[in-house]
């Protein structure tokens, strides 16, 4: 008795894979909405503890109205490293951390495109170290605690290593994104603004075949 195997389809496994691909990207893109949400409330809450750390030191002090407010600087900081941290991960996931990107536009098309790659790469192998790093500073700190809120400072140290791995997430979506699209990585880190212009420049209607 012979069994009949149906032929392999390259076409139909392509689809299933950018399927695939495409909901993963959903899906870190749906965490990265919360994570924004979360930075904003963040900066809300840095923000109004500054805000009142300023009055009780320089207005609240002078009327003679005893307030202490001293946990206000460190709820401060510790909210601006894990925000920043934070932040700079939903950055990668359209480049829009600070890069000098004049080498690769000067470049032949296929260098330009294989250096942004590469450089892609030893940024997430960057980030790895970042969370390697960051481990041992986050054991380092369950024995130790912050001077006011006795905080652990294992908490802090944490965004180092929640940041970096995020980070290498983001990155590793940046590129397939471009791969599933078939988009130039080397136009990967384009601002907003100038992409909805070009999108409107090219919507534009044309006069006799020529772009006014």
């Amino acid at each position: 008795m012979t069994t009949t195997h149906k032929p392999d389809n390259p076409a139909q496994h392509a689809t299933e894979k950018n399927a695939l691909a495409r909901r993963m990207l959903r899906r870190m893109d749906r965490l990265n909405g919360w994570l924004v949400k979360l930075c904003g409330l963040a900066l809300v809450a840095m923000v109004a503890s500054v805000t009142l750390g300023i009055l009780v030191r320089f207005v609240f002090s002078h009327l003679n109205i005893h307030i202490s407010a001293s946990w206000t600087e460190e709820v401060s900081r510790y909210l601006m490293i894990w925000t920043v941290f934070i932040g700079s991960a939903v950055a990668c996931r359209r480049g829009k951390l600070i890069g000098v990107e004049a080498l690769i536009t000067f470049l032949p098309e296929g260098i330009g495109r294989a250096l942004k790659y590469l450089s892609l790469w030893l940024t997430t192998a960057f980030y790895g170290v970042l969370c390697w790093v960051g481990w041992q500073w986050l054991e380092f700190g369950q024995s130790q605690t912050s001077p006011v809120l006795e905080m652990p400072l294992a908490f802090v140290n944490a965004s180092m290593v929640v940041g970096g791995a995020l980070m290498i997430l983001n990155t590793l979506a940046l590129m397939l994104e471009t791969r599933v699209n078939g988009r130039d990585i080397r136009n990967a880190s384009i601002d907003d603004e100038i992409e909805t212009a070009l999108a409107q420049t090219d919507a534009q209607p044309t006069l006799g075949g020529v772009k006014p």
